[in-house]
């Protein structure tokens, strides 16, 4: 003991701690057990998403914990204009549906290749709309959420009820309603109401008061952009 006292006079504390580690408690085998740091609570990024994941994020919803900033965070990067399905159990009416990320986007999935998560196919994607039911933190939730998939996909989608597709804009079927409410407005400059036209968001036209002020200047119907129209937008977006 004396030996030791004499040689702990020379050393820093630091020194002297390794000292007593290595002679009082490395002694005996499997006693460097003791030196190993609790794992049990550990979590990583996606531990921290997956606890405080929302579907969707409202900007009232509170943020008041770091993990619930960084969850948002995430959700935030997210491209929510259509969603990546899992349609594996598709017989059991059970569908996932989750956001695209940017990796996503950029190859085109989910919008120019079949958005079912495990499918490469690329010709005759149709865009269905789906009223999507989850359970979030014990509360039933839904949102209505659009996704592109090809005819074989289509099909499980719909395999226990039909979901609504979204068309583009007939535009033959259009044009002749267009004229007849030109028409109409020219000679009494009266509202006229044109049915809603199957596969579009257009359901009103309202004219303009003024007889010789065409109704169609500030209300042009939406029409939906081809593939490559859509994809020459997207490659501009990322060259900025």
């Amino acid at each position: 003991m004396a030996k030791i006292l004499s040689q702990m006079r020379y050393l820093t504390p630091y020194d002297i701690h390794k000292m007593l580690i290595n002679d009082y408690i490395l002694k005996r085998p499997g006693d460097t057990s003791l030196l190993k740091r609790d794992s049990s609570k550990d979590k990583n990024d996606y531990h921290v998403i997956a606890e405080n994941h929302k579907f969707l994020w409202e900007e009232d919803d509170p943020t008041d914990t770091w993990e619930q900033q960084f969850a948002k965070r995430y959700y935030n990067k997210l491209f929510k204009e259509y969603c990546i399905g899992d349609l594996s159990r598709y017989k059991e009416n059970k569908i996932a549906l989750r956001w695209r990320i940017e990796k996503e986007v950029i190859s085109g999935k989910g919008q120019f290749i079949c958005g079912n998560k495990k499918c490469i196919e690329e010709a005759d994607l149709r865009t269905w709309e789906v009223n999507f039911g989850y359970m979030e933190h014990g509360e039933k939730k839904n949102a209505l959420v659009k996704i592109r998939l090809c005819v074989d996909c289509s099909k499980k989608l719909n395999y226990h009820s039909k979901k609504k597709e979204v068309k583009r804009l007939n535009r033959k079927k259009y044009l002749p309603k267009i004229n007849k409410l030109q028409d109409a407005s020219t000679s009494s400059g009266t509202v006229e109401i044109i049915e809603p036209i199957e596969g579009t968001d257009i359901e009103t036209v309202v004219d303009s008061t003024a007889a010789d002020e065409s109704p169609w200047e500030n209300h042009k119907p939406v029409e939906q952009k081809s593939r490559e129209e859509e994809m020459e937008e997207y490659l501009q977006d990322l060259l900025l």
